[in-house]
C-alpha cells in the first residue's frame, strides 16, 4: 500500500475537491504524490482535444501533473462510466486501469485514486463496479460524504458495503456541499462515528470559489490544521520504511 482510494457516498459529493486537498497536504509533507482519476466522464473539449476537469483541478495544487498520467479513460457524457463508454463505443478494461495504477505505484510515494460516483457504480457493461476496482487495488479507502441532512444512511451503508468485502477504511471526510444547519452537521458527525467506529478525518467547509481557495496557502494551512491526518502519514511512512528494508 502506498496510497488511498477516494470514493464517495454519491456523485457530486466532493471527491475531486477532497482528492485535490489531500494531494496538497501530502505535497506539503514532502511526499512525491500523484492524484489519479481512472475514468473521467464529463470530459470537455479544450484547444481541440478532450481534457479531464478533475485533473485540471488537481493541477491547481500540482502544476507538474501530466494529464496522461492523471487519467486513463476520457469520456464526454457526464454519466455513469458504463453508459458513457457504451454510447462512445469505448470498452473500459479494468486491466488497463490496474496496469496504469501499478506504473504510478512504482514511480510515486503516494498515489491517490479517485473513483467515479459511489461504490456500486458500473464501470462497464459486465457489471464490474467501482468497489471491485478498489478490492483489486488493495488500497485503504477514504470515504467522502456530505456533512448535512441525509448523510447518516448513505455513509453507514457505504461503510457496511466496504466491510462486507474486507476493504480497509482509513477514515471519512465530511464535505459541506452547501450551507446547512450546523447543529444537524455536528450531530451527523457524532452519530456516524458512533455507528461505524470509523474516524472522521476532517470536515471541508462550504467553499464558494474552489479554484481561488486552492491557491490560498494560508487558508490551506489553517484547514489542514483542523484535520486529523497523522495516521495517514504514519501509514505512508511505514510503507516507505518497509519498502527500503526489502
Amino acid at each position: 500500500m502506498n496510497g488511498f482510494f477516494i470514493t464517495g457516498t454519491d456523485t457530486d459529493i466532493g471527491k475531486t475537491l477532497s482528492t485535490t486537498l489531500l494531494t496538497a497536504y501530502f505535497h506539503r509533507q514532502g511526499k512525491n504524490v500523484i492524484p489519479y482519476k481512472p475514468v473521467q466522464s464529463g470530459a470537455v473539449e479544450y484547444d481541440g482535444k478532450l481534457v479531464a476537469p478533475d485533473v485540471q483541478l488537481y493541477q491547481l495544487v500540482l502544476p507538474s501533473l501530466n494529464e496522461a498520467d492523471g487519467c486513463t479513460y476520457l469520456l464526454k457524457k457526464p454519466s455513469s462510466p458504463h453508459l458513457a463508454a457504451r454510447e462512445e463505443q469505448v470498452h473500459i478494461q479494468p486491466e488497463s486501469i490496474l496496469k496504469h495504477y501499478q506504473k504510478l505505484q512504482r514511480l510515486y510515494e503516494v498515489v491517490l485514486v479517485e473513483g467515479a460516483g459511489g461504490l456500486i457504480v458500473p464501470m462497464n457493461d459486465t457489471g464490474y463496479c467501482v468497489i471491485d476496482l478498489i478490492e483489486e487495488m488493495r488500497l485503504p479507502v477514504i470515504l467522502i460524504a456530505r456533512a448535512g441532512l441525509g448523510t447518516i444512511n448513505h455513509t453507514v451503508l457505504s461503510i457496511m458495503a466496504l466491510r462486507q468485502r474486507g476493504i480497509p477504511i482509513a477514515g471519512i471526510i465530511l464535505n459541506r456541499v452547501q450551507k446547512g444547519d450546523s447543529i444537524i452537521e455536528e450531530d451527523n458527525q457524532k452519530v456516524i462515528e458512533q455507528l461505524t467506529n470509523v474516524p472522521i478525518l476532517g470536515v471541508i467547509p462550504y467553499i464558494e470559489n474552489i479554484e481561488q481557495t486552492l491557491q490560498d496557502e494560508q487558508y490551506l494551512a489553517h484547514l489542514f490544521a483542523t484535520f486529523q491526518l497523522d495516521n495517514l502519514m504514519e501509514g505512508i511512512n511505514d510503507e516507505s520504511t518497509s519498502a527500503i528494508r526489502k
